[in-house]
């Protein structure tokens, strides 16, 4: 029984996207250019250009019409240097990224005290129920939303410091925690797959039934667990790789924007 002609529409036009003719940012064809391409009703092409943007490959834009969604790649960046923190006066996130050539931004800033879940108490060694200090944030990258974090510290490590203040650090939290005598020496990385919140689908702009990226970050000073930092990332447009000794000399291939938790 052959395909509905929307899904061999819309598999056309995925073969174009992944051939690279049609690329990351480019406008598609219109309804009436598509129809009248492919020989197909405007309800056909309707259809075919749904199941794309439900897939998370294209994207509608009000009054300025669809497009493919670029995707970025997450570069997490292994340094022989385990402390995280960067060689400039800014904190990781911004640093990295501007040498990317992109603009990143931190708004939506919140902090508060909560009971740390079974899940928080094992990755920071505490006891669960115990109080931890959050840090919230939305960020962005050239004005698209990028990712939502939030940062899990023991109360007391976090009271009395910087960290408490609901607003952005710009020398970065790596920084605060090494002045008050809790230097990072190495970190733990865990990548989870979830189904979205409706406030992560809304704030990410991910598709219905889209899943995102789960970025679990325990940072270690020399006697213990110091931080817990949760990035979510939407997964229809995001890719991490992971970067491991000098690979300077891969050119092209890979590159894209380069990550840090909230440094």
């Amino acid at each position: 029984m052959p395909e509905p002609l929307y899904r061999q529409l819309a598999e056309r036009l995925r073969a174009r996207i992944d051939a690279g003719d049609l690329r990351p940012g480019d406008q598609i064809p219109s309804e009436a250019e598509l129809g009248e391409e492919f020989g197909v009703s405007r309800n056909t092409v309707r259809l075919a250009v749904t199941a794309l943007a439900n897939e998370g490959l294209i994207e509608s834009r009000a009054g300025r019409g669809t497009f493919v969604r670029q995707r970025r790649t997450v570069t997490v960046l292994h340094p022989l240097d385990p402390s995280g923190v960067p060689p400039g006066p800014k904190d990781a996130f911004k640093s990295t990224l501007e040498r990317e050539g992109v603009k990143p931004t931190q708004e939506n800033f919140r902090v508060e005290f909560r009971r740390a879940t079974a899940e928080v108490a094992a990755r920071l060694g505490i006891e669960e129920g115990d109080r931890v200090v959050v840090r919230r944030m939305d960020r962005l990258v050239d004005g698209e939303p990028w990712s939502r974090q939030e940062s899990f510290y023991p109360v007391e490590i976090a009271e009395g410091t910087e960290l408490m203040s609901p607003d952005d650090i710009p020398r970065g939290t790596i920084r605060v925690l090494k002045e008050n005598g809790h230097a990072q020496v190495g970190f733990r990385d865990e990548i989870n797959c979830r189904m979205p919140t409706r406030d992560e689908s809304g704030f990410l702009g991910s598709p219905p039934g889209v899943p995102v990226l789960e970025l679990f970050r325990v940072a270690y000073s020399e006697e213990r667990p110091i931080r817990l930092t949760i990035t979510v990332y939407a997964g229809d447009s995001t890719q991490f790789a992971y970067e491991v000794g000098d690979v300077s000399a891969r050119g092209e291939t890979g590159r894209g924007s380069r990550d840090r938790e909230d440094g």
